[in-house]
């Protein structure tokens, strides 16, 4: 485990996405990305910092505790002023001792978020990630990491291949066009290398670009080589699952990595251990191969939008507790940039105004109770929901 070894300021990374994500999840309370971007090991917690409330730093404790496998009042006795106190007394709890993490995937049922995986194969999907990264000369990060693919890709990895790595959150796509260096791997979601694609980021000769989260499409691939990126690198796998597999390009098939195999288009992992458990990957799988597949659609229903998983279906269910709705259906369209959108089809009760003032307090409900990758962007009002 010694070449896992985790730093105080990695472990303040985690602790700031993770805080930003457990404040929207419970108390819909939303942070810009590039303000959580700006949280260093310095920034205290309370006034001229992330400002939280005393029930907000607890809940973010918890967190913050499970993430390392740690007791989750933790931290509870621990006094903290900045998130580096935080740091501290978890790097030096982890020295000791961890074998677990716990992650969070974008269920909003908390009992069914959060899922506790074994370190070694954090470790093992880490290392194999390494494999397929090889040769790198530093890793620049656009994505949080507090995710398990997140953290597994911008910190276990580069840690393990003794590479520098950089976060590059804060950083316009003309900041990072002057930071990238030949040599170089920067890791977004597809989300992201849209953004970055518009902005004209260019990339120096021999750069890698890593995507996973969502499908990356054969249109976005051709801009990031156009832009400069000799080598891309898929990745697929899941906060349930972890790593599974990757491809070069959005047209081939996905490659297992080597702790997977396919018994009889049964997915199997194989643990460090040696030991084989079957393991229900989040879309049906097509295989091509014993080592290959493609992705059949998700198993859940589920759509991603900016790289967070949301299911239609539910977020109509919400929408149908809002006084003015008696009926409501979700359907995902795609702006002429590529990214994905949430279109509300609502039956209004009898006597309401399908009106933009009634549009408006509907999207303000919507800001409120749904999260922000939830919110529909635009409203159809309709006579009936056809089935």
């Amino acid at each position: 485990m010694k070449s896992f070894l985790i730093s105080e300021e990695q472990i303040a990374r985690v602790i700031g996405g993770a805080a930003a994500d457990e404040v929207s999840r419970r108390f819909n309370r939303h942070f810009d990305f590039l303000t959580i971007a700006s949280w260093t090991a310095e920034t205290p917690f309370g006034e001229g910092g992330i400002m939280l409330s005393a029930e907000e730093i607890k809940a973010c404790g918890w967190r913050a505790a499970e993430f390392f496998g740690l007791e989750p009042s933790f931290l509870e006795s621990q006094p903290a002023t900045t998130v580096a106190d935080w740091a501290t007394v978890i790097s030096d709890a982890i020295n000791q001792k961890l074998d677990r993490f716990t992650f969070k995937s974008a269920a909003r049922d908390e009992l069914s978020a959060a899922r506790m995986h074994r370190a070694d194969e954090v470790f093992q999907d880490a290392a194999a990630a390494a494999n397929i990264l090889y040769g790198r000369r530093r890793l620049l990060s656009f994505v949080a990491p507090h995710s398990l693919l997140g953290f597994e890709l911008t910190i276990l990895t580069p840690n393990l291949q003794h590479i520098e790595t950089l976060d590059a959150r804060g950083k316009t796509p003309e900041e990072l066009t002057q930071t990238m260096a030949y040599g170089d791997v920067l890791v977004a979601t597809p989300t992201l290398w849209r953004y970055m694609m518009r902005e004209k980021l260019a990339a120096p000769d021999n750069t890698m670009a890593v995507s996973f989260g969502e499908p990356m499409t054969q249109e976005l691939a051709a801009e990031m080589r156009k832009a400069g990126f000799g080598v891309l690198r898929e990745l697929f796998g899941s906060t349930e699952t972890g790593l599974i597999a990757w491809r070069d390009a959005p047209g081939e098939p996905f490659v297992l990595f080597d702790h997977w195999r396919c018994d009889k288009e049964r997915l199997m992992r194989i643990t460090p251990e040696g030991e084989e458990r079957e393991v229900e990957a989040p879309d049906f799988l097509e295989w091509k191969s014993e080592r290959s597949f493609e992705l059949a659609g998700r198993r859940d229903g589920a759509v991603q939008i900016g790289a967070v998983n949301v299911i239609p279906d539910d977020v109509a269910a919400r929408l149908r507790g809002h006084g003015h709705i008696a009926d409501c259906a979700i359907s995902v369209g795609r702006r002429g940039d590529g990214v994905d959108r949430l279109i509300a089809h609502i039956v209004l009760e009898n006597g309401v105004k399908p009106d933009e003032r009634t549009a408006r307090e509907i999207d303000v409900w919507c800001r409120t109770e749904l999260r922000q990758q939830e919110r529909p962007r635009i409203f159809h009002f309709e006579s009936e929901i056809e089935c």
